[in-house]
């Protein structure tokens, strides 16, 4: 399935390619924070409903014990060696909603407050959006240009039914 929707300050569809693994493990471990850094470059973030982002991983946090962490070839292959990793890519769709409209579209689906103040740069949430379990990540805030990227993370199953509901959603902004 290809997910493309393009209107007045907004764009919609599937994010770059990356592997996506699933890491577990206790983040006061300093063997695996260390194994971590080391394999993806980045530090594991262990606050709450952030991420953390390198040269060419990401790393977000999903629970206190769970990551999901964003990645090469090389580096995925080192994680499932060496962290014991699940490959999570297939399993998931990951949109890219970037534009000035993209708070508002992604506000329509979610009771999560978007405001820049209450949803910054590198801010992750799991939540329902628009029925559907999800993880909303803010990748680049955009201050100068206010077109915010988000990646909205789902069930690959749910594709079709996501890509109606999101054409739905745009034609009800008036965009």
């Amino acid at each position: 399935m290809t997910l493309r929707i393009e209107a007045p300050d907004l764009r919609i569809a599937e994010a770059p390619e990356r592997r996506r693994l699933l890491l577990r493990g206790r983040s006061e471990d300093a063997v695996f924070a260390d194994e971590v850094r080391w394999v993806f470059g980045v530090r594991l973030p262990v606050a709450p409903c952030t991420s953390s982002e390198g040269d060419g991983a990401r790393c977000l946090w999903l629970g206190p014990t769970t990551w999901l962490a964003e990645a090469d070839d090389r580096e995925a292959d080192l994680a499932l060696a060496r962290l014991g990793a699940i490959e999570a890519g297939d399993a998931r769709l990951v949109l890219a909603v970037e534009g000035r409209r993209a708070r508002d579209l992604l506000a329509v689906g979610t009771g999560i407050d978007l405001d820049p103040e209450a949803f910054p740069q590198g801010r992750v949430v799991r939540t329902l959006f628009g029925r559907l379990t999800a993880t909303l990540h803010l990748v680049d805030a955009a201050p100068l240009l206010g077109a915010p990227l988000f990646h909205l993370h789902v069930d690959r199953a749910a594709g079709r039914w996501l890509g109606d509901w999101l054409e739905v959603s745009v034609r009800g902004l008036d965009l």
